[in-house]
């Protein structure tokens, strides 16, 4: 474990590597922000908290969904229907939102919205994932200071 040292802080990380691992600097140079980020904001359910948030604005539709969380962190964090879909029905099924063909008669767009109980797991999840951010936030302006000063 290693400690990332703030002016208010202490941030405790992982190694990147495993001891005796040899680090393929061609490889790793070329990772962009998403490849060395998301993974570790998707783990936190960032995504769910996307969905209630985006749909309890007003009601939406999956590919809808998609192009908006693209275009609000400006493809750093693009998702595929074959992520959006499952978390929509699984919350669905958990009763935080509520789905409807815009077409009952043929396979239209599903338009969702927020339950009330979805409304309480929104709040929950907003407050949770809230300082997790923070500390992504903080970690990214300390390794841009360390690089560019």
């Amino acid at each position: 474990m290693y400690k990332i040292l703030n002016t208010d802080k202490v941030i405790t990380a992982k190694p990147a590597f495993k001891e005796g691992e040899v680090l393929d600097l061609d490889r790793e140079t070329r990772a962009t922000p998403k490849e060395i980020f998301l993974g570790e904001v998707k783990s936190k359910s960032v995504f769910p908290l996307l969905i209630l948030h985006l749909i309890r604005k007003r009601p939406e539709y999956g590919n809808s969904i998609i192009h908006q969380i693209r275009e609000m962190t400006a493809g750093v964090m693009s998702v595929s229907p074959n992520t959006i879909y499952p978390i929509l029905r699984r919350l669905e099924e958990k009763g935080y939102v509520k789905g409807e063909w815009e077409k009952p008669d043929t396979r239209s767009r599903r338009f969702y919205e927020l339950t009330p109980a979805g409304e309480e797991k929104y709040r929950e999840m907003k407050e949770r994932f809230g300082e997790h951010l923070l500390r992504v936030k903080e970690a990214i302006e300390a390794l841009q200071k360390e690089l560019y000063g």
